[in-house]
């Protein structure tokens, strides 16, 4: 068994992992390269063959190559290396440099895969999504470029398919590792570029967190909007600079409590560009303060409790500091849709309410904490299209594993039947579930419609 490892980001990682793999499965093990690989300890430089089959008996393994400049190892003699081919159980052939860089773009006698191998594995990595190419991207100068380019999931699908187009002259077995992924947006692009589908299938704004609530003033109003947002996986940060209301006693569902003076309170605003802000301060002073910390951002939201009489006070008192009216004008105050309400828990629901519309125009994501952080093997099931009416919309998402569910595609029995199918997911699939007329009856639903459903097998690797 000869593997030739290409690619970039992780190639001898991967060798020493392989290696592992097949020593515990008794077999002999070469680790060597076609180009160059850093001498390592217990690595043989300028061996003979008999030094090799010594080491092989020793330890099972051996790491060994010609000696080449800067401390590296370049190919063994091509009839040493014939030699141990009738010897050597697995022979795993580093054939590829990337310069320690999560991409790479080959050159013309780029990869140097031994033609003997039985399978090549082309290792690629993510680590450079978001980067300027001249950054991640070894070999950038031949791809005419521009070197200040953002790598983007498209840029590595490129530098996939570039690398398929060069080896399949080889007519060997390719298998594609994807390394370098932590968000699950991120493994679902590993799992389609691992199975050579399109990136464009998925749509990374189905991902996005929930948006991060502040909620300014911890009075009763302020305890049911908490209740309300934890019960729609909004991050909640309460601020407040009373001790006996800034307490985990009276948001046990925050995130983030912090009793500090309100001139202070930037201090503990998110980073997040679509972050909420709920203003529900006890005075026109206080609510003019805060209001005027979150002008200069960029949010999604920002609302101000208060009747028009004080609303227009609090505007009036701004407007003579300077501040202009377009700023005011993107204040939804009085704050919360106009249901009524009376009670604190009535205006909670129609703060939230005001913020669920909005949120739902400028985001696709119903992306829940548990979802978002799962962690371990699976398939992730994502909603890609919809007909009529469905239970859930385009980029719902669901996780199967061993482990149990996290997420919905939208219950009942084309769920049922999705997690059937998910369980006997081994490779990148989209299912089309029927949901009209007697399809529609034999699932148990009423609403119609239809969803395709796009299956990524998730893996770490």
């Amino acid at each position: 068994m000869i593997i030739s490892v290409i690619g970039s980001g992780g190639k001898t990682t991967k060798i020493k992992q392989l290696k592992d793999q097949y020593l515990k499965e008794g077999k002999s093990v070469l680790m060597t390269t076609s180009t160059h690989m850093k001498i390592e300890e217990n690595t043989l430089v300028n061996p003979s063959y008999e030094e090799i089959i010594n080491e092989i008996k020793k330890h099972g393994f051996v790491h060994a190559g010609s000696r080449a400049k800067n401390q590296k190892i370049k190919a063994l003699d091509d009839d040493l290396l014939k030699r141990l081919k009738k010897e050597i159980d697995v022979i795993l052939i580093e054939a590829d440099g990337s310069h320690g860089l999560p991409l790479k773009y080959p050159r013309d006698h780029e990869p140097a895969v031994d033609k003997d191998s039985d399978e090549i594995i082309l290792i690629t990595s993510l680590k450079g999504l978001g980067k300027p190419v001249q950054d991640v991207v070894h070999g950038y100068q031949e791809m005419k470029v521009d070197e200040n380019q953002i790598v983007d999931c498209l840029f590595v699908q490129q530098l996939i398919n570039i690398y398929l187009e060069k080896i399949k002259k080889y007519n060997i077995p390719i298998k594609i590792q994807v390394n370098g992924a932590s968000t699950l947006y991120e493994k679902a692009l590993a799992s389609l570029l691992e199975n050579q589908k399109e990136v464009t299938l998925i749509n990374e704004e189905w991902f996005l967190p929930q948006p991060k609530l502040v909620i300014l003033g911890a009075g009763h109003v302020s305890q049911y909007v908490s209740k309300l947002a934890s019960m729609l996986d909004f991050y909640t940060i309460v601020i407040d600079e009373r001790k006996e209301f800034a307490c985990k006693e009276l948001f046990p569902k925050a995130n983030e409590i912090h009793c500090v003076s309100f001139d202070k309170a930037d201090f503990y605003f998110p980073k997040e560009t679509n972050t909420c802000y709920v203003i529900v301060t006890r005075g026109h002073k206080d609510d003019r303060l805060c209001l005027k910390k979150t002008l200069s951002l960029q949010s999604l939201y920002v609302g101000m409790i208060g009747s028009k009489k004080k609303v227009k006070q609090t505007y009036d008192a701004l407007l003579e500091e300077g501040y202009q009216q377009d700023a005011l004008d993107k204040v939804h105050a009085p704050i919360g849709l106009p249901i009524k309400a009376v009670t604190p828990a009535e205006i909670a629901v129609s703060i939230m309410s005001e913020i669920i519309a909005i949120k739902n125009e400028h985001q696709y994501s119903s992306m829940t904490s548990d979802l978002l952080e799962v962690q371990g093997d699976g398939v992730l099931c994502i909603i890609t299209d919809k007909k009529g009416s469905t239970p859930r919309t385009v980029g719902s998402m669901m996780f199967v594993s061993e482990k149990g569910l996290v997420g919905s595609i939208g219950g009942g029995r084309e769920e049922y039947q999705a997690i059937l199918d998910a369980k006997d997911c081994q490779k990148v699939m989209m299912k089309h579930y029927e949901l009209n007329n007697n399809e529609s009856a034999n699932l148990g639903m009423i609403c119609g419609g239809s969803n395709d459903v796009l299956f990524l097998p998730i893996k770490q690797h």
